[in-house]
């Protein structure tokens, strides 16, 4: 079974990232120095930006002293400067830590530590740690073991391209771990995972196939060559035994009525299409908004994941999405409840100006209708009137809750 994955084949390959954030004075030669492996300038420009508080630099610094990179080997300073970053949400760094936890590399051993910091990781969607996170749910490592979890947390991953999330999901749908046992999503996944010319992805991918009748390899081989990073990963089978659960989730869908309509970012939007999911444990809902139609298998993805990516066939698109406990923490809905809501948006003509952010009422967003229960098949009814910094939006949406709890949602007080 696959390790933990922390990308550690080389600290060029660690460090020499390009930084997708702001441009810093130094920082660019900083990152430059690094990828030529010339450690003394490196730690000459990033040094005083991580003292001033730059987290990219603080990340770097982190893991220079973490493999003696310009500085001597020093888990305890790496330890401490990764910290730093992953205080200001640096996804990477929280990443690193987790890794540095669950390992014990140069730490105590500490597995409750290393689920949170991949659990802060994963949420701000680094690859790397919702992986990470799969792992130890899937052991039970630190963490309740939860097989649908597991599987939810390596579907995130696999759907950003990551060939070992998208091996596990294999796995999963191979043996029945966490999900119905399909042979046919089996040998989809094993060939998407197999394009990075892993020798194991490729024999588990072929050893598949040798166990399908000739029309099933034809379908799952269908379904891989159709895949593109960024699309949810092969979830149901066309013609399958897959084919009544999408029947049911497109059924339930056509019963809902939503909108979602305003700005952002200053980039006008409007959304008529929705797909719901539930996390019962908590009576946290989920619901995602997108200008175009959204097709059954991504419907049943998002009911079981909770997540929708804001790109398709190699495109950007327009989605909003919220998360939300619309009792508060309680089974019965209302407006009074609803004190905070995680929002996600993205605009097909400016991608980069979509944002992830927790927005509170009153001050962010006013709720002007909620009603319903919150449980598996019950109708949930609301109005959210809201805007925050650039963007404006009016939601509206009379749906009715899944039957089947999605893996992950947002925690509710209660």
């Amino acid at each position: 079974m696959p390790a933990l994955s922390a990308k550690r084949t080389g600290l060029a390959l660690l460090i020499g990232m390009t930084c997708c954030g702001a441009s810093f004075a130094g920082l660019d030669e900083g990152l430059a120095a690094l990828a030529k492996g010339n450690y003394a300038v490196a730690a000459k420009e990033l040094r005083p930006l991580a003292d001033r508080g730059n987290a990219e630099a603080q990340y770097r610094v982190g893991l220079m002293h973490e493999f003696g990179r310009g500085y001597p080997v020093d888990k305890a300073q790496a330890v401490a400067w990764l910290r730093k970053a992953a205080a200001q949400d640096h996804a990477a760094a929280q990443q690193e830590l987790g890794v540095i936890y669950a390992t014990g590399d140069g730490v105590p051993k500490n597995d409750e530590e290393a689920v949170a910091w991949f659990r802060k990781s994963a949420t701000l969607g680094n690859a790397a740690a919702q992986y990470n996170l799969g792992l130890m749910i899937a052991k039970g490592a630190g963490v309740r073991n939860d097989d649908a979890d597991a599987v939810a947390w390596f579907r995130k991953a696999a759907t950003q391209g990551f060939s070992l999330a998208q091996f596990k999901l294999g796995l999963a749908y191979e043996h029945g771990v966490g999900v119905a046992k399909d042979p046919v999503l089996a040998y989809a996944s094993y060939a998407i995972a197999a394009r990075d010319g892993n020798r194991e992805h490729v024999a588990q991918r072929d050893a598949m196939a040798a166990k399908l009748s000739a029309a099933q390899a034809r379908q799952g081989l269908a379904l891989a060559n159709a895949w593109t990073v960024g699309q949810p990963m092969p979830a149901s089978v066309a013609g399958a035994g897959a084919q009544p659960a999408a029947a049911t989730t497109a059924g339930a869908r056509a019963r809902d009525r939503c909108s979602a309509a305003g700005r952002m970012e200053g980039e006008k939007f409007a959304a008529g299409h929705c797909a719901v999911s539930l996390y019962g444990d908590q009576h946290s809902v989920a619901i995602w908004f997108n200008e175009e139609p959204i097709t059954p298998e991504e419907a049943e993805n998002f009911q079981v994941s909770s997540y929708a990516s804001g790109i398709k066939g190699g495109k950007p698109r327009t989605l909003l999405q919220i998360l939300f406990c619309p009792g508060g923490g309680k089974p019965t809905a209302s407006a009074a409840a609803v004190k905070s809501i995680d929002l996600n948006t993205n605009h097909a003509k400016a991608p980069l100006a979509g944002v992830q952010t927790v927005i509170e009422a009153p001050k962010d967003f006013k709720v002007e209708k909620m009603t319903g229960e919150i449980r598996p098949g019950a109708p949930l009814s609301g109005r959210i009137v809201g805007k925050h910094g650039k963007s404006a939006w009016t939601l509206d949406f009379d749906v009715t809750l899944p039957s089947t709890d999605a893996a992950a949602g947002m925690s509710c007080g209660k």
